[in-house]
């Protein structure tokens, strides 16, 4: 009885093994390039999220949407059309894109090297809305001739020397008439 089981597994197991030996998806030179472009587009946005430039714009968020009272994006576009396999290749072009509401700006340009798989260039187009700085509200600077002078404080008063002056004032009358 054994025997016949391990015989019909063994049969069995032939034609899986077979199976398992299929070629793979990534087998084709097309696959094996869109594979390509999928990590190299992946490491690219990581490296633009990773940038200080990227900080800097995700740091403005705040005051903008103050400024402005809408809603304020910063977030990676990348440009996927390329029109010459040779630039394909080579180069992938990227964006940091500045939304304010419905206007869409681009607030820095940034060139990928798939050689060296790092960004090379990153350059800012001047598109997106910079916050105005706070105005900072300074006292005006008094004169050197002459002095701002302040009311001496006032003294507070204990209720026994409040007795006292009014005793004082009563007097004074009185020596007035005297007199």
């Amino acid at each position: 009885m054994k025997n016949i089981v391990i015989t019909i597994l063994l049969c069995l197991s032939f034609p899986a093994l077979s199976l398992a030996q299929a070629p793979t998806p990534h087998s084709t030179p097309e696959s094996r390039q869109k594979s390509k472009d999928r990590s190299d587009y992946s490491l690219f946005r990581r490296q633009i999220t990773a940038s200080k430039e990227f900080t800097e714009e995700r740091k403005k968020i705040p005051l903008l949407q103050k400024e402005n009272k809408e809603i304020v994006k910063v977030y990676v576009t990348m440009d996927s059309t390329e029109t010459d396999d040779t630039a394909k290749n080579k180069f992938l072009q990227g964006f940091i894109t500045q939304q304010i509401g419905e206007n869409t700006a681009n607030a820095y340009e940034l060139t990928f090297d798939r050689t060296t798989r790092k960004i090379t260039t990153i350059k800012r187009t001047g598109e997106s809305t910079e916050p105005e700085p706070a105005e900072v509200k300074e006292k005006p600077a008094a004169k050197k001739g002459t002095e701002v002078k302040k009311p001496a404080p006032k003294k507070k008063k204990d209720g026994d020397e409040d007795d006292e002056e009014e005793e004082e004032k009563e007097e004074k009358p009185s020596k007035e008439k005297d007199e």
